[in-house]
């Protein structure tokens, strides 16, 4: 089955019942995985109103707003991933990448990574948050 029609059904189920979580997030998905953000962020916002507890869904409606340069959006939905789940590493990584990246705001990124080493460090990005404090140690000099 090709991804067209994969899409085609999943928007049918999803028709039928506008609850069917697992529709919305697997469309949210395709679309971020062939990069439009325009109709990802239509699913992952559909993905948070059935169930707005699910951090990796609002962490990647954070990274398609990023990439539809929607930077207030995408900063707003890292930083509301990180209050529902302060454990969830990626929020923590993407939003201090986007600071750094998207903002010029190294010393606030930085702060964010080590928000991360102090939340959990041990987290499987724990040593992601480190290399990136490492590379962006002489920034703040």
């Amino acid at each position: 089955m090709d991804e067209k029609h994969n899409i085609s059904l999943l928007k049918e189920r999803l028709n039928k019942d506008i609850s069917d979580i697992d529709a919305a997030l697997t469309l949210a998905n395709l679309y971020y995985d062939m990069n439009d953000a325009p109709s990802a962020i239509v699913y992952y916002r559909r993905v948070l109103d059935i169930n707005p507890a699910l951090s990796n869904a609002r962490t990647d409606l954070g990274a398609m707003y990023w990439r539809n340069e929607d930077v207030g959006l995408a900063e707003q939905a890292f930083r509301e991933a990180i209050v529902h789940e302060p454990g969830f590493g990626q929020a923590y990584v993407n939003l201090g990448l986007l600071l750094r990246h998207a903002k010029n705001n190294v010393t606030e990124a930085r702060g964010v990574w080590q928000q991360l080493l102090a939340v959990n460090p041990d987290h499987a990005l724990a040593g992601k948050a480190r290399e990136l404090l490492q590379e962006t140690a002489s920034s703040i000099n």
